[in-house]
């Protein structure tokens, strides 16, 4: 979870206590109704009380200030890594306070349906028992037992989260819950609605079939004649797509073929036994669409959709061709749509033609732009204010003026679409995800953060965990440009697993964002490690540019956090990408960064001499590329060789060797005017302080906080005030070391 990988290491027992005084108090804000700063106490105290390992008060405080605040997805992301704590504590009082706050926590999360299975070696309800066990035990008397139960009164638990969630609830249960059918004959009902709202693309239909996966399990043992087997496979049939996990898929069809052959449902099992032939060329694709096993597995599922329309069954058979077009995303998926929207064209289903139509648009159009139209105009005329098929118009005319170039007009497209009424969360969820989409090209910011928050809110309504973690993904991002990066990191990380396993192209963007907000709060290996999964993921994805930008981030991350081995391998494996990629501006940094760690490990000379070698190397790539192939301006070594001498120079300072800095500096000070010239004539100063000189050095630097002063470099002011600081406090002039850094230094 994104709370442990900000963990701090080496706390020590003032800030400790400094946390836990803060964890307390964020429990108190969080009684008395202020929300706020509890949270931004909590996020304060919760890293260092993590790597404090003989802290439990702390601990137990930040877990009840996030379950009183309806957060338990994020008290259990907490607690779950290290509820092993409770056994390692000494203190009888921190163990008493931490077991009894982590029995809490669980017994919330049974009750939201949110905790695994097994919880420390155990079965969850006997881990939660036990802790319960052990906090009474270790009360000394009756004032222990009652401090506990005030603390942990389940009456002062906000209903809903303060927090975006990290995890889902199971559905609720009572009123506002969906009710399982009483009775066979009510499957059969529910079936015929089913039916009916397919083919005229009802609203309702999204909330039965979910309603359905929902209460399955005690529908089944009502189902005891023929006709209650033969719906029970279309509900199955037609929520099969809900489940999104092919192993589960393959199971319920092969059931659904059983129930519809129970039931005597000849057409209903042919139906099932093609859904499971496309099931097998949608697996055969997603392992290699051009392998021979894939084209046969296409011949078969295409064999069975014919079969189905031999025999009559046109129904079926357009709903298998569509899906076979949908999933398997054959070279001729426009044809195949076409014909389904022609199917039902016979049928009389203008609902279903309609969508078919509007499937193929996107086909069409990256062959034929004006057929692409056409097919939009057909379907607007078809739709006749459908919710759902109005709202899908809109979303592709976005996307085509967004394909166009015109974002303001997608941007209004979008915005049309997300208010359409009568649309379905599911619709209404990839509406806002494709506008989401259209607001990072655009880079707006907050109005990405307030689409991604609309669309979390219609995932948690939804209980779908995909469309969870692309909402948590969006507002991640969101956070990361406006500058909350903690907020960030835990959407992000929660977000990392989910489309791990089921959305492989998420991977690569979460990943990337997620190493982002790391950096942004100093958490180099949780950066670096974020960066290496982005770079794994663009690399299998094909997307070799993107994944050099990744090594390389992942290498500069480790470099901050003093891994220099880590970096070299990282560096290593960015440099070959960019060769592969032929990615000038990245090979050229993580050359010079990759040079740069081998001298700061020691090896000074060698360092040196691979970073006179980087442009020599970088210019012969740059020579066999068109100039706009070299990044943001066009590659020229001389403009570039200052700014690598001086590198070297910085090089040469960290290894102790000033006289060969100040000449490299020197070198590099004589190629260049302006700015430039003024910032290298400070660092010839700072240098000479480092070097202890400081009769040398004082005179460039107070020199240079006028200098730069009047050209505006204020950055560069603040950081020769310092420099000259330190220099006169080691000297042991600490008066005139205060004056300069009251007059010069940072104004915060």
């Amino acid at each position: 979870m994104a709370q442990a990988s900000q963990v701090r290491p080496g706390t020590d027992r003032e800030e400790v206590d400094r946390a836990r005084s803060l964890a307390l108090g964020a429990e108190a804000a969080a009684r008395s109704g202020d929300p706020e700063t509890a949270v931004a106490a909590w996020r304060e105290a919760w890293p260092v009380l993590a790597a404090a390992p003989d802290d439990g008060v702390g601990l137990a405080a930040c877990l009840r200030t996030v379950v009183l605040l309806g957060n338990t997805d994020r008290a259990l992301d907490l607690l779950l890594p290290r509820v092993d704590r409770v056994e390692a504590l000494g203190d009888p009082a921190e163990r008493r306070w931490l077991a009894a706050s982590a029995a809490w926590t669980l017994a919330h999360g049974i009750r939201l349906g949110m905790v695994p299975a097994r919880v420390a070696h155990d079965e969850v309800d006997a881990a939660r028992a036990r802790l319960e066990d052990l906090a009474q035990a270790l009360c000394v008397d009756d004032a222990d037992r009652r401090a506990l139960a005030a603390a942990h009164d389940d009456r002062a638990v906000v209903g809903g989260p303060t927090l975006p969630p990290t995890r889902l609830p199971r559905p609720p249960g009572g009123e506002g819950g969906l009710r399982a059918p009483g009775s066979g004959d009510e499957v059969v009902a529910i079936a015929a609605r089913a039916r009916a709202w397919r083919r005229t693309l009802d609203p309702a239909l999204e909330r039965l079939l979910h309603g359905w996966l929902e209460t399955r399990e005690q529908a089944l043992p009502l189902l005891t004649r023929p006709e209650h087997w033969a719906a029970a496979s279309l509900l199955d049939r037609s929520s099969v797509h809900l489940l999104r996990d092919p192993v589960r898929e393959r199971l319920r069809l092969d059931e659904a073929v059983a129930t519809a052959e129970r039931g005597g449902d000849d057409e209903g099992a042919a139906h099932a036994r093609g859904e499971l032939a496309v099931l097998d060329a949608r697996e055969a694709a997603s392992a290699g669409a051009g392998s021979p096993e894939a084209a046969r597995a296409r011949r078969r599922a295409l064999e069975a959709v014919e079969e189905l329309e031999a025999h009559g069954r046109a129904e079926a058979a357009a709903a298998s061709r569509r899906w076979y077009a949908l999933s398997v995303r054959p070279d001729d998926a426009a044809d195949q749509l076409l014909r389904s929207a022609e199917a039902y064209e016979r049928l009389g289903q203008p609902a279903r033609q309609a969508l078919c139509l509007l499937d193929a648009a996107p086909p069409t159009f990256a062959r034929d732009t004006l057929a692409g139209h056409r097919l939009l105009d057909t379907a607007e005329r078809l739709a006749a204010g459908h919710p759902v098929l109005v709202a899908q118009v809109l979303d592709l005319r976005a996307r085509v003026a967004r394909a166009a170039g015109d974002l303001a007009a997608a941007d209004r497209l979008y915005a049309r679409a997300a208010a359409a009424p009568g649309v379905p969360d599911g619709a209404r969820t990839a509406v806002l995800f494709a506008w989401c989409d259209l607001l990072v090209d655009r880079a707006d910011w907050e109005g990405l953060e307030t689409r991604a928050a609309d669309a979390l809110a219609l995932a948690v309504r939804l209980r779908d965990p995909l469309s969870l973690a692309v909402a948590q993904r969006h507002l991640g991002l969101a956070w990361v440009e406006q500058g909350r990066p903690a907020e960030a990191a835990e959407l992000l990380a929660a977000a990392l697993p989910v489309v791990r396993r089921d959305a492989p192209e998420l991977v690569g963007p979460t990943a990337w964002a997620l190493g982002n907000a790391s950096l942004a709060l100093g958490a180099w290996e949780p950066a670096r490690g974020a960066f290496v999964v982005a770079g794994d993921a663009f690399e299998e994805a094909g997307r070799l540019e993107e994944s050099s930008h990744a090594r390389y981030r992942a290498g500069t991350a480790a470099w901050d956090g003093g891994h220099l081995d880590v970096a070299a391998t990282d560096l290593d494996a960015a440099v070959a990408l960019a060769r592969r990629s032929q990615t000038l501006p990245v090979l050229l940094e993580a050359l010079r960064s990759r040079a740069s760690v081998r001298a700061e490990s020691g090896d000074v000379d060698g360092g040196l001499a691979a970073l006179d070698a980087v442009l020599g190397d970088v210019a012969t790539l740059a020579a066999r590329l068109p100039e706009e192939r070299h990044g943001e301006e066009p590659f020229d070594a001389e403009v570039l060789e200052p700014d690598v001498l001086r590198e070297g120079a910085h090089v040469l300072a960290g290894a102790g060797r000033f006289d060969e800095a100040l000449a490299r500096l020197g070198r590099a000070e004589a190629l260049v005017g302006g700015d430039f010239a003024l910032v290298l004539r400070a660092e010839r100063g700072v240098l000479l302080a480092e070097a202890g000189r400081l009769d040398e050095a004082e005179v460039v630097l107070r020199e240079a906080l006028d200098v730069l002063g009047g050209a505006g470099l204020r950055e560069e002011q603040v950081e020769v005030a310092a420099a000259l600081a330190r220099a006169l406090d080691r000297a042991g002039r600490v008066d005139e070391a205060e004056a300069v850094w009251a007059t010069w230094g940072d104004d915060d």
